[in-house]
């Protein structure tokens, strides 16, 4: 039976676009072994301790470890979040596709939440097909697919800056105690998941409520109250941590002009934030929509231009740069786009193909190494990070070994020498600090040294001629030996 209405062919459309995204996503990560890299496994060590909470029945442990625990520089929602999501589909290796896809859900709801904001800047009649455009730009975005597909704070930081976007609105458009209640929680998630939340969600929200403050202040005080109930405890115990944290940051990690910084973010918006096509499509849409505009499609320019430009001037502030901490900035490009379809036939067209475009970027970025982003050793002189990238069948001949030591008898691991992992790979961990990890999470839990003089019954010898075990990237291969055995 066919659709009969046009806002039933929408429906139609959008649901097909969220089976084809998710579908495609969970290809992605079915077929992707690659090894974490070092920040990403903190992430995940950090999880670890949570599912180790919840699978031992300690449920208190697992609430004092969220709101006023010390597990390094940052709050632990996301760690929470997907220790419990690992704790549910049983313990084992983290990077199984169905621990992995708790990640994917981020991008979903940053979608979603934009897609309802974008419906706020057009007229009744286009509000759906507004809300498809807008929900299609986000999930389009190259860095938030990229990030999301990784153990990555940063992706659950771009749903709550969205969720808070839209929760202020709705609040701003009625502001009950309840609509205001929903606006404490999404502000409390964020500040629970990583400091930069408070930066980038004060211009936007300052935008939206300053001028409510006075007159609802009634209702502003209950979300204000729910939002310290949430994150209060972690930042009240974390407060000398957190200083001590702020000072090193704005010391930088590397050097750079002031050109280098002030271009460094635009830069990485252009080739990875948006993608080429998307970013020319936004900057033309601006341009378009400037033009004759409506005070509701001003008012929408700003609400975008304040979410992407205002967190843009911030982050540039900031010494310390690193391209992941843009992706929350970019679904702001949604409320253009969706404007941008309700202004003419031509516009539509021009949408429709930028957005096809930027799929099929996607697309390829996810199939061969189509961006790269090269070190900007001036700024940061780490490896870079690759989150936009091919699935890789490169696991660092982890589950080898980890096979081969299966069924041993219990015994330690000495390890000849280190592995350094190049940068290609990227991970920041030399290879004997992810086999213990990897054997503990296999159910193998051995101890692992590195020695010249080893002294664990299990030896691994690391060597550079073409036979055992390949460590994949690095040019060097393990054999394995059990030294009770002749």
């Amino acid at each position: 039976m066919k659709p009969s209405t046009e806002s039933e062919r929408i429906a139609i459309l959008q649901r097909v676009l969220l089976v084809v995204w998710g579908g495609a996503s969970l290809a992605w990560l079915v077929n992707d072994r690659l090894v974490r890299d070092g920040d990403e496994e903190g992430h995940v060590g950090a999880a670890e301790l949570f599912l180790a909470d919840l699978s031992q029945g300690l449920p208190f442990a697992f609430l004092e470890r969220l709101w006023v625990g010390q597990m390094g520089e940052y709050p632990q929602a996301f760690s929470a979040l997907v220790g419990t999501w690992w704790w549910a589909m049983g313990e084992g290796l983290p990077g199984r596709p169905a621990v992995r896809a708790i990640c994917l859900v981020s991008l979903l709801i940053a979608a979603l939440a934009t897609a309802r904001v974008s419906t706020r800047f057009v007229s009744q009649e286009h509000k759906q097909s507004a809300s498809l455009i807008a929900l299609t730009a986000v999930l389009t975005l190259p860095l938030a697919n990229g990030l999301t597909r990784h153990f990555m704070p940063e992706g659950l930081l771009m749903a709550a800056l969205a969720t808070s976007i839209l929760a202020a609105q709705r609040w701003v458009e009625r502001p009950t105690f309840l609509r205001a209640a929903w606006l404490g929680v999404a502000v409390g998630v964020g500040l629970m998941t990583k400091q930069t939340y408070a930066l980038l969600a004060f211009p936007p929200l300052v935008f939206l409520t300053l001028g409510m403050l006075r007159t609802h202040w009634r209702s502003a005080s209950v979300a204000a109250l729910i939002g310290l109930c949430v994150a209060g405890p972690w930042w009240l115990s974390s407060a000398d941590a957190q200083i001590a944290y702020a000072t090193a940051s704005s010391a930088g990690h590397g050097s750079g002009g002031v050109l280098d910084h002030v271009l460094y973010y635009p830069t990485i918006l252009a080739k990875l934030g948006l993608g080429p096509p998307l970013f020319i499509l936004s900057l033309w849409g601006t341009w378009r929509l400037s033009r004759n505009a409506t005070p509701k499609t001003r008012r929408g320019l700003l609400m975008a231009g304040i979410w992407l430009v205002g967190g843009l001037i911030i982050l540039t502030l900031i010494p310390k740069k690193y391209p992941r901490l843009l992706a929350p900035l970019t679904p702001s490009i949604g409320i253009i786009l969706a404007m941008l379809w309700t202004r003419g036939r031509r516009e539509r067209r021009v949408v429709t193909g930028g957005l096809s475009l930027g799929a099929a970027w996607i697309v390829m970025a996810s199939l061969s190494p189509v961006v790269s982003l090269e070190r900007n050793a001036a700024i940061d002189p780490g490896c870079p990070q690759q989150w936009l990238r091919a699935a890789s069948s490169n696991d660092l001949g982890l589950g080898e070994v980890a096979a081969a030591l299966k069924n041993k008898p219990a015994g330690g691991v000495s390890i000849s020498q280190d592995i350094e992992i190049p940068c290609e790979v990227q991970t920041t961990h030399d290879w004997s600090q992810h086999l213990g990890p990897y054997l503990r999470r296999s159910g193998r839990d051995r101890e692992v040294q590195v020695s010249a003089e080893p002294t664990q019954r299990f030896i691994i010898r690391v060597s550079s001629s073409s036979g055992g075990i390949p460590v994949g990237g690095t040019g060097r291969s393990l054999d394995i030996r059990d030294t009770l055995e002749p």
